[in-house]
């Protein structure tokens, strides 16, 4: 699974009077267009990498909201979004409501999968400014102009328990690995997916200023 986190709008992204956003994504793997999208947005998707593999996307081409261009994204794929913050959102399979067909043959085992979702989406939510705000502590690891993944996996206890970084730079893969180790987080849904995989994204100067106040809250 993927965790969304510090959402926010690209650095070379030019919103428009109107709101909008200008996408060039063409016709292509949904894995690499949902990566364009967020190239244009700034936007985390929260996603098992399975859900996601040889699905094709129509991609969007034009100015829209960010709603709007995710749906043209992923229209034919079946799957919709789920936003879990205002800011960020997980990918999941369509219902028969959802693709416009009767949901009367739903069974208790979809049921059961759709509300897991919803309580991961959830606590995807709660736990983004815990983590914002220990990565927040040291000048290495203040989220703004890199991108990088890690897995983190979350003990009952909702302490950090182990992390694995996926990136190119060992240097700040140690420093984020070392600002997160040992830190407490609220307590995970017993049946939630592990690991939950955290997205960093590049986020713009008068976002990183807020660092500082977060850190220091934090201690």
């Amino acid at each position: 699974m993927s965790l969304p986190a510090f959402a926010q709008d690209a650095p070379g992204a030019h919103r428009k009077p109107d709101g909008t956003l200008t996408f060039d994504i063409g016709p292509q793997s949904l894995r690499t267009a949902l990566r364009a999208y967020g190239e244009v947005t700034g936007q985390a998707v929260l996603v098992d990498d399975a859900l996601t593999a040889e699905r094709q996307s129509p991609g969007v081409q034009g100015d829209f909201g960010k709603v709007d261009a995710l749906q043209r994204l992923l229209a034919g794929t079946g799957l919709v979004a789920s936003y879990s913050t205002d800011q960020a959102f997980t990918l999941k399979l369509a219902t028969r409501v959802e693709s416009g067909e009767s949901d009367s043959g739903e069974s208790p085992q979809d049921s059961a999968v759709g509300e897991q979702e919803v309580v991961t989406q959830n606590y995807a939510g709660t736990i983004q400014r815990s983590i914002e705000s220990a990565l927040c502590r040291f000048d290495q690891t203040t989220p703004g102009n890199y991108r990088l993944a890690l897995q983190v996996w979350i003990a009952p206890s909702g302490r950090i328990e182990q992390t694995h970084v996926l990136s190119d730079d060992d240097a700040r893969a140690a420093a984020v690995s070392e600002a997160l180790n040992q830190v407490m987080l609220d307590p995970p849904p017993a049946a939630m997916p592990q690991p939950l995989t955290l997205l960093l994204l590049p986020r713009k100067p008068a976002d990183v200023a807020r660092c500082g106040a977060l850190a220091q809250r934090h201690h």
